[in-house]
């Protein structure tokens, strides 16, 4: 009969079965190992030191509790009265309609409106645009919205634009006194926000804060907007003319430093009141009486 022996293992399969049971505890004791030491090291970090205060000769118009909480704290408390606000919305030629659509978008009963189309207009054009202003019944009834007559000659290049703005404040101011903030817009320009939402979010804020998005970035406008000399004919002429650019170019203050602020802003009324020269002529009128 034929016996058939089995094959005795051979050394290199036991020395793979003996390395595979020696390999596990030593993966395991190695990974508990480097987990303990982790655990270790997170325990023993030290501590973060607080911060320290800010040092009072850096930085010495710093004051922390001065700091203005503009949360009402008393919810119970009857909500405040919305403030007013003066709009003064201004146009070039062929811009009635896009100064009527801004009109709609922040119109509010409260508010007081002045229209501006500049002397690239025609008479026809700010004409039509009171007749269209009169022609809404609950303009007609509120009566505060206004157009300007009289254009005045503005060049965007030019200060003409700011002497513009400044004509239609004094205006404003002449008109009433009975707003809160002043706020300057152009035909291109369209509200993010509701009326009702924007005077709700002032009604709770002071009453003494100007809101101006600047920057002390100059960048290219150093070349090409503070250094040229430019003479404005809106300021002095009453016909329309060619912006003159001067040959030299001024150097830049060293006295102070300069600020580039955007088209839009609120003001306050009594800000508006300084720019305009309205205030310090109360203040001399009140001197010489006494």
């Amino acid at each position: 009969m034929y016996n058939q022996t089995q094959p005795y293992p051979t050394a290199t399969s036991a020395n793979t079965a003996t390395a595979r049971l020696l390999s596990t505890p030593f993966i395991f004791a190695a990974t508990l190992f480097v987990s303990l030491l982790l655990i270790v090291s997170l325990l023993t970090l030290p501590s973060r030191p607080p911060l320290n205060p800010s040092h009072p000769q850096l930085f010495p118009n710093h004051h922390p509790t001065r700091h203005r909480v503009l949360i009402p704290g008393d919810q119970s408390s009857p909500a405040p009265s919305p403030p007013s606000i003066a709009y003064y919305i201004s146009g070039s030629a062929g811009d009635s309609g896009r100064v009527l659509r801004l009109l709609y978008a922040v119109y509010h009963p409260r508010n007081h409106y002045l229209l501006h189309l500049d002397r690239s207009a025609p008479q026809a054009d700010r004409d039509n645009l009171a007749v269209s202003i009169n022609a809404v019944p609950l303009f007609r009834t509120v009566r505060n919205v206004h157009v300007m007559g009289n254009a005045d000659i503005v060049y965007s290049k030019g200060s003409s634009s700011i002497s513009s703005m400044l004509h239609g404040a004094s205006i404003l101011l002449r008109l009433l006194k009975s707003w809160d903030w002043f706020i300057n817009l152009s035909s291109a320009d369209y509200p993010l926000v509701t009326q009702d939402d924007l005077l709700h979010i002032l009604s709770y804020l002071p009453k003494d804060l100007n809101f101006i998005n600047h920057t002390s970035y100059i960048g290219w406008r150093e070349s090409q907007k503070l250094k040229p000399i430019i003479v404005d004919p809106g300021l002095y002429l009453v016909e329309e003319s060619e912006i003159f650019y001067a040959t030299q170019q001024r150097p830049l203050p060293d006295a102070f430093r300069v600020y580039i602020v955007s088209n839009m802003r609120v003001l306050l009324e009594t800000t508006v009141e300084l720019l305009c020269g309205y205030r310090i002529s109360v203040i001399h009128l009140e001197q010489k009486v006494h």
